[in-house]
């Protein structure tokens, strides 16, 4: 089995999150369903900083929305195996306490900010939503202490605007700030920077990074770009077709890959000095992957 291919935590520190043997099933028709995720686990533990890399459609995006109870209410959407947090069972559990983990414990950054925003409602309204008490006059000077920590200047006005008035890399820090403002125990950052050019990308990397530094955060960060996670975790993930192939220190596993998958995924990144064909993984090579992540599930 590949290096840490079962994700048991290979941190010494004590586990915020526990996730064991997480299967998702999703609907893809009337009566057809797919296996989008299946025996992943990994832990995270408080202030670590872990990344979990795959290319679209590994199943990153289902596995951080599953751990913060994020995906849709449907009995066609079947979710099985275990989430801990601080040793609570979450899976069957009811809606109330999920909402209370939401509130309490997990921020989510989306990588969408247009589509996460309130766009009839002021950028200062929908951070202080996110204040856990206050009053209403207290909350509002609170958004725009965080509005400033992510990174925001003049927040007062910046706080009376609406999302429509601002660029992306400002929307990105507001959804920062919305994350934080609750003082979670973890962020889950799903691509939040994907939309971003790449001096707008590193400032709100930068502002991330430096946020969960100060405030003890522990951060998942759900990315398939390679120079991403390499900057801004301790510990990774890499996901192929649902599961988890390769796992450990981040510059360990980007150093020295052990699984084909994570080889592969290295040799597709380019530089400006790369001048020989855009490298992409051959069908040969992909179904071979795909019979061995299969066998492994079955």
């Amino acid at each position: 089995m590949p290096r840490g291919a079962d994700g048991a935590g290979e941190t010494g520190g004590p586990a915020l999150l526990e996730v064991a043997d997480l299967r998702v099933d999703l609907p893809t028709g009337e009566h057809d369903e797919v296996c989008a995720v299946a025996r992943v686990g990994l832990t995270v533990a408080r202030g670590e900083r872990v990344g979990i890399v795959g290319e679209s459609g590994s199943g990153k995006s289902v596995t951080g929305r599953a751990i913060a109870g994020l995906l849709p209410a449907s009995s066609r959407v079947r979710v099985n195996g275990s989430i801990r947090f601080d040793g609570r069972e979450m899976l069957g559990a009811p809606a109330a306490e999920w909402a209370r983990v939401r509130r309490e414990t997990v921020g989510m950054i989306f990588q969408d900010p247009l589509t996460f925003l309130n766009p009839v409602m002021r950028i200062g309204r929908q951070v202080a939503e996110s204040v856990p008490r206050g009053t209403p006059r207290e909350r509002e000077a609170e958004a725009q202490r965080f509005l400033a920590l992510a990174g925001l200047e003049d927040v007062a006005e910046l706080a009376r605007r609406y999302p429509h008035e601002l660029s992306g890399g400002m929307r990105q820090r507001v959804l920062i700030a919305i994350a934080i403002a609750k003082l979670p125990k973890l962020i889950i950052a799903d691509e939040p920077t994907t939309a971003l050019d790449a001096t707008v990308q590193a400032v709100v990397l930068k502002t991330l990074a430096e946020t969960v530094s100060e405030l003890g955060t522990s951060l998942i960060l759900i990315s398939h770009d390679l120079a991403v996670v390499a900057g801004m975790t301790e510990r990774l993930y890499v996901m192929y077709r649902g599961r988890i192939v390769e796992s450990g220190a981040t510059a360990e596993v980007l150093a020295r890959p052990r699984h084909p998958y994570t080889q592969a995924l290295l040799r597709s990144v380019r530089s400006l000095t790369d001048d020989d064909e855009l490298y992409s993984i051959p069908p040969s090579l992909r179904a071979e992957l795909a019979a061995e992540v299969d066998g492994d599930a079955a």
